[in-house]
């Protein structure tokens, strides 16, 4: 009888460790996304709004920064899991931790979707010398300053860059503080909105730069089963979302209404010229090492970009090899 009961009690024990085994293995892996009020994360908004991360099984904490820069200052602190930030700022904080985080996707890219924003009186590149300009300085911003006055012929130390957040671009422009700035969208076309007497577009950055958003992790986080996993879930729940985005303007736009206050205007301007690769691809391994080149000359970048180390691919290439190419050499 003895024997009978302490074999009842042992598969009561396997059974109730098989059940809680069961329900661990279905509960959803939270992820900590940081991202910020731009429409270039609409892969992500669709993702969210058609369930698409659910059906991963994947809870997914939404957090937004004013840029990607601030979004590091978090980051790094030990907070979020994936961070969604400019080139730049991606580059700069890979040094600055000291290869403490890789890049696992390039989620979008684009020229038109950085603008020069001027008060009525520029009129061209050589009328910003002896005035102050701003960006989000570290941001893809700093680099479009740079190149615009470059490849015009104005020396970069005659124009004094001011530090703003991106929130407050807009109103030091259209109060005269700042003769221009040079950010991404939707901040332009909001300053337009503002104070359409007083500003215009000076330029997009077409022909100068093309700037980028991407997907970062730490790889300890990575390294994880459970990272591994969640990042792929996400990778391939935003693939899904990717495809919504790019063909549902109606979505895209009544999110950002809903969510960020945009104008249909302000985001169609940005949605209509993005491209959303979500991949790593050849075209993103030029363009970075086009910016590592200048980063390097300016000596805001610590030295050349070893795609075999900023880059994590499993992700991607789980979902689909195809979305992956071979990384150059050291550039």
């Amino acid at each position: 009888m003895k024997r009978f009961q302490v074999l009842v009690t042992a598969l009561s024990a396997a059974a109730l460790a098989l059940t809680v085994s069961s329900a661990s293995a279905q509960a959803p892996l939270k992820i900590t996304l940081f991202g910020q009020p731009s429409v270039n994360n609409d892969a992500v908004w669709m993702a969210m709004e058609k369930g698409l991360y659910q059906q991963e099984k994947l809870d997914i904490t939404y957090r937004l920064f004013p840029s990607g820069t601030t979004a590091f200052q978090s980051f790094q602190t030990g907070q979020g899991d994936i961070v969604l930030s400019g080139d730049l700022p991606s580059l700069q904080y890979y040094f600055r931790v000291k290869g403490d985080y890789r890049t696992i996707a390039v989620m979008e890219r684009d020229a038109k979707g950085y603008v020069a924003i001027a008060g009525k009186d520029i009129k061209k590149p050589q009328d910003l010398a002896g005035k102050t300009v701003a960006t989000r300085v570290g941001s893809t911003g700093s680099w479009f300053i740079s190149e615009y006055l470059t490849k015009n012929g104005v020396d970069p130390k005659t124009v004094t860059v001011k530090n703003l957040d991106t929130q407050v671009l807009p109103a030091a422009l259209c109060g005269g503080e700042i003769a221009a700035f040079f950010i991404w969208q939707p901040i332009g076309s909001r300053a337009l909105e503002i104070c359409p007497d007083k500003a215009h577009l000076l330029s997009d950055a077409t022909g100068y730069i093309q700037g980028y958003l991407v997907a970062g992790a730490r790889p300890a986080w990575l390294a994880t089963p459970e990272g591994k996993e969640a990042a792929t879930r996400f990778l391939r729940a935003t693939l899904k979302g990717k495809e919504i985005a790019a063909k549902d303007f109606a979505a895209v736009a009544a999110y950002s209404k809903a969510k960020l206050d945009l104008s249909e205007k302000a985001t169609r301007d940005q949605w209509e010229i993005m491209e959303r690769p979500i991949a790593i691809d050849k075209v993103y391994y030029s363009d970075f090492c086009s910016l590592s080149k200048w980063g390097q000359g300016e000596k805001v970048l610590d030295g050349p970009i070893d795609f075999s180390k900023l880059t994590w691919t499993d992700g991607l290439k789980a979902t689909d090899p195809k979305l992956v190419d071979a990384p150059p050499p050291p550039c």
